[in-house]
């Protein structure tokens, strides 16, 4: 066997019935989990190590990915070992193999609209599963929206920081006053435009991380598989959906979102699971002002002294001043209102 993946746990692999081995090679994945590809004789499989989700959550998780299996919902299910767990114990690590899933992440941007529309259908597809079989244990207790004086409070924090950090040679402190007083401006002139502190009425268990890098895609773009499903939790379905289409249909600079593609993929999802214009356009609000408020970055720069996300800034601040300029057809796409 051609093991190309140090610590690998070498006996971990004799708990599954898959043939001889060929090869075991590491593969980039998550901040915590470590992820292996074996190919054996049966097959290609990932062996997976996992540290951030365990125990019975871990167990919990793959019951909701069986349930969604058995609805049609493109998830990858855990190969029994030979004991017939979808997990093992070994040296105090919790492990598990998967089949390898053929496909590629995919920008949005790069989809035709048909397939636009099939991403949407597919997650509308989850979130119907999810709120028709796994009904949450608790309710969901959302936190209100930040106020104008508190998210006014934090810019000023946050400005006093920027001139006390003079010296900055990669341009970072000017594009994040810049970021800062453009908010500040907006959040005088934009007050009334806060939104209610309205609960989202259609809720249940979410993926909690959709993303295009937890997306797999086919030849044809089709969805063939929703990856990493460890943020698994109780949320709005609207809020999810409008969470994914920004992460799948901005630009990342001053072009802002693609509208158009977003109408299709909100056609695709309503098309599966309506769950109302109310509840999109409240959905669509309150991300909106959570992106007018959140400064994280800014943040993880001066307070957590981290800049590894500092390049992220400017594609934040093109967002969220195309998204206040055109709220409204935003809010339209979203909706799919012609």
């Amino acid at each position: 066997m051609d093991v190309i993946a140090p610590q690998l746990p070498q006996s971990a692999l004799e708990h599954w019935q898959l043939g001889p081995v060929s090869q075991v090679k590491r593969v980039p994945t998550g901040l915590l989990n470590k992820s292996w590809r074996v190919e054996a004789a049966s097959g290609t499989y990932l062996l997976k190590l996992f540290k951030d989700v365990t125990g019975p959550t871990l167990q919990f998780q793959f019951r909701v990915l069986h349930t969604l299996g058995s609805a049609g919902v493109p998830v990858v299910l855990p190969i029994p070992s030979i004991g017939r767990t979808p997990t093992i114990i070994l040296d105090g690590h919790e492990l598990g193999v998967f089949p390898w899933v053929a496909g590629r992440h995919r920008s949005g941007l790069a989809m035709s609209h048909s397939a636009c529309r099939h991403l949407g259908a597919v997650i509308g597809q989850m979130h119907r599963a999810l709120h028709m079989s796994v009904p949450p244990s608790t309710p969901l207790q959302e936190k209100p929206q930040q106020t104008n004086e508190q998210a006014l409070r934090r810019v000023d924090e946050l400005l006093e920081l920027v001139s006390a950090g003079r010296g900055d040679e990669t341009g970072f402190e000017r594009m994040a006053e810049q970021t800062l007083r453009l908010k500040r401006g907006w959040l005088v002139r934009l007050a009334d435009r806060r939104p209610p502190d309205t609960p989202s009425a259609v809720t249940g268990y979410i993926h909690g991380d959709l993303h295009p890098h937890n997306v797999m895609h086919g030849p044809d773009d089709s969805v063939v598989a929703l990856l990493d499903w460890d943020r698994l939790t109780v949320g709005s379905y609207a809020k999810e959906m409008v969470r994914s289409a920004i992460f799948y249909f901005t630009y990342g600079d001053e072009r802002g979102l693609d509208v158009g593609r977003i109408a299709a993929y909100a056609a695709g999802y309503r098309s599966v699971f309506d769950i109302g214009d109310a509840e999109i356009a409240l959905a669509s609000h309150q991300l909106w002002w959570d992106r007018m408020t959140d400064n994280w970055v800014i943040e993880w720069h001066y307070l957590r002294h981290n800049a590894s996300c500092d390049h992220l800034l400017p594609g934040q601040t093109a967002l969220i001043k195309w998204w206040t300029l055109h709220f409204a057809q935003v809010d339209h796409a979203l909706r799919n209102i012609g």
